[in-house]
């Protein structure tokens, strides 16, 4: 199931999913609004509340105050030794700023970090086709968008929840998908959902695990399926 959390130049951005213990987690209200850059964006709709968008939430009726994956369904957090954790977090088009109903699901997780102090820590920004800036693809080599999500989400872990920065990796993912195309085609028009597409680009992905260190050096074929295609076409910058 889901969860749902940002620093621009020196400003971080978020995202993450939880499997580690025998307990739920609580989402945030639904009554908390989400933050919108009106300029920039038309306000995203979400019926149900839990922060993922209706184009790409795949359990669209989320009951109140659980927390969801990046497909929208609720997240159930197993026993064992073991931590291994995802969050994605979804941003309005063109901002750095992570609506404010992810800020609990951010906090859950910092906490189940915390408890495994030997955990890494790994941030993938992701943005947009249609908000890549080319300017900077061309001065600097890389999106900066895509890394500024990133960091966003690493200033709030280490500020907001002391978490040491030494163990936390931010790549820059530009806009890779790392998703089968087929998941864009709509199934009556056989057509590319350009919205539901650029929604899910949009977005920071946490992932920690007290067993990955390294995603160039990956052991287990249950690392290689989780963290492959993030090592294959992200890029470490921080």
């Amino acid at each position: 199931m889901k969860l749902n959390f940002y620093l621009a130049s020196t400003v971080f951005c978020s995202s993450l999913a939880l499997s580690a213990c025998q307990t739920t987690t609580t989402a945030p209200s639904k009554d908390i609004p989400q933050h919108e850059n009106i300029s920039t964006m038309q306000a995203e709709i979400d019926s149900d509340g839990d922060g993922v968008p209706d184009t790409i939430d795949e359990c669209p009726e989320t009951r109140p105050y659980v927390v969801v994956d990046a497909k929208g369904c609720e997240i159930i957090i197993e026993g064992g030794e073991a931590l291994e954790m995802e969050f994605s977090g979804f941003f309005p088009s063109m901002s750095i700023q992570l609506p404010a109903i992810y800020d609990s699901e951010v906090t859950k997780m910092a906490e189940k970090i915390n408890e495994y102090p030997e955990a890494s820590v790994f941030i993938f920004g992701h943005a947009a086709t249609n908000e890549i800036d080319e300017d900077a693809l061309v001065t600097f080599g890389f999106d900066s968008l895509s890394r500024n999500l990133a960091l966003i989400i690493k200033t709030n872990l280490v500020l907001q929840h002391n978490i040491d920065a030494k163990r936390i990796r931010t790549y820059e993912c530009s806009n890779k998908l790392l998703v089968k195309d087929t998941d864009y085609i709509n199934p009556s028009f056989r057509a590319l959902n350009l919205k539901g597409l650029e929604a899910k680009q949009r977005r920071a992905t946490l992932m920690a695990s007290s067993e990955v260190y390294d995603l160039e050096n990956l052991e287990y074929v249950s690392s290689i399926r989780r963290y492959g295609e993030y090592a294959k076409h992200c890029e470490r910058f921080e």
